[in-house]
């Protein structure tokens, strides 16, 4: 039996991002062996959108070649999950019957969609008609669907779920798009640039519901054919989509006796409770926190390189802004903007500019000279500098309605007076 230095589980972005900084670093482990659930090996699971409503070639989310690990001296195993980590012997065991011990472990096991009570069977499993939109086989899955089908209900109001929306639209698809809260993308936008965001999308044909749950699903001869919502309402279906949100993958690290909570628990080294074993992205939990974004999965991915190459390096958790785009609309939002949202004692001004005709807006919330958090809609190119300011904690004393139309200067020093009441309009 083989050992290696490092057997990394998990052949997700995460995993790759890892990779490439290792095999940059002097004093990389000399052999690596990654172990991957899916067949292909890593790719960018944010174009999964982009793939389906044709708009990129699959090639287009490669994050690297089977040739690629070759070269750097990698040994990829695809289509072959680890089921069993034995820490006592350092061993790790595949489902498939490959057994491989150890010198450190890291595990990038990802995270698990979650799935309601009435998407599922008698034994646990998908009933038919329903599936997720996260990975490969739910791509190829939802391709068939678009060929096949004609009226699809996305469940859930959030990136993915807005983004399975436009892609199967764009797949000539009649959607209906089911959000359990006030308005969409409740964590990353307040209620002024959601209601932009529906207003946009509902442009283009797609049915948006918000303060809307199914309630229960109605089939006839195997095949689905409507949901009724829990305020009774029925809406025509033969595929519903699932974009519920995620939960830490953590059962094999559960099953292996390391310390758990709502994510592997890990140290600001990215260690577990066993030293020999580390863990990074969607299944880790740091200081209470779970991580579900690229940026800082990337950030984790660079200091653990340097960490597993002899130089210890502590991961410190930043606000970094999340930049998305959906089928070409910018947003971006930095901060708890859903705590900001949801208590008005969290701030105690605030900074706003709409431009109606552009589809415009912005805004900046502010507690006394700090700036707290902030949204942009539309047009994002004030979102390093406003994160900057947000993550460095530094008094801005300057004129707010400048630095929200972008002619501010970060490092102003006027004289500061709070503003009141609360909203200063741009």
């Amino acid at each position: 039996m083989t050992e290696a230095e490092l057997i990394i589980i998990g052949n997700g972005m995460a995993c790759q991002r890892l990779l490439a900084e290792l095999v940059q670093l002097p004093n990389r482990p000399a052999s690596i062996v990654v172990f991957g659930a899916e067949a292909k090996p890593a790719y960018n699971r944010v174009l999964l959108s982009s793939l389906l409503s044709n708009e990129l070639p699959d090639d287009a989310a490669e994050l690297a070649s089977t040739n690629w690990y070759a070269e750097h001296g990698i040994e990829l195993i695809c289509d072959d999950e680890v089921v069993l980590i034995d820490r006592e012997r350092k061993l790790v065991v595949s489902r498939h019957g490959r057994y491989r011990r150890y010198q450190q472990l890291v595990l990038a096991c990802g995270a698990q969609p979650l799935t309601p009570a009435y998407a599922k069977d008698s034994r646990g499993n998908l009933s038919p008609g329903i599936c997720h939109f996260r990975n490969w086989q739910d791509l190829a899955t939802l391709r068939r669907a678009g060929q096949q089908r004609h009226h699809a209900v996305v469940v859930g109001g959030g990136f993915l779920g807005l983004e399975a929306a436009e892609g199967l639209r764009k797949l000539g698809m009649q959607v209906s798009l089911l959000q359990r809260g006030a308005y969409l993308l409740n964590r990353q936008l307040d209620a002024a640039a959601a209601g932009l965001l529906q207003q946009q999308l509902s442009a283009r044909g797609l049915n948006i519901l918000t303060h809307s749950e199914i309630d229960q699903l109605s089939y006839k001869q195997g095949q689905i054919q409507s949901v009724t919502l829990t305020n009774k309402q029925q809406i025509k279906a033969d595929l519903v989509v699932l974009a519920l949100g995620i939960t830490p993958n953590i059962s094999l690290a559960q099953e292996a006796g390391l310390k758990v909570n709502r994510g592997i628990v890990v140290n600001p080294q990215l260690q577990s409770s066993d030293s020999s074993v580390y863990a990074l992205g969607e299944c880790i939990e740091l200081n209470g926190e779970t991580f579900g974004l690229v940026a800082p999965v990337n950030q984790q991915a660079t200091q653990l390189a340097r960490t597993l190459c002899g130089k210890p390096t502590v991961y410190n958790s930043e606000k970094t802004a999340t930049q998305l785009k959906i089928s070409g609309i910018a947003l971006s939002s930095c901060g708890d903007i859903a705590a900001l949202c949801s208590n008005a004692d969290s701030f105690d001004a605030c900074t706003e500019y709409l431009d109606c005709a552009l589809a415009q807006y912005r805004r900046l919330w502010w507690r006394g000279p700090y700036l707290v958090g902030a949204v942009l809609y539309g047009d994002t190119r004030l979102s390093q500098q406003l994160s900057q300011l947000i993550n460095q904690q530094q008094p801005y004393h300057g004129c707010r309605s400048s630095l929200v139309l972008g002619q501010a200067d970060t490092k102003a020093s006027e004289p500061f007076a709070l503003s009141n009441p609360k909203q200063d309009a741009a």
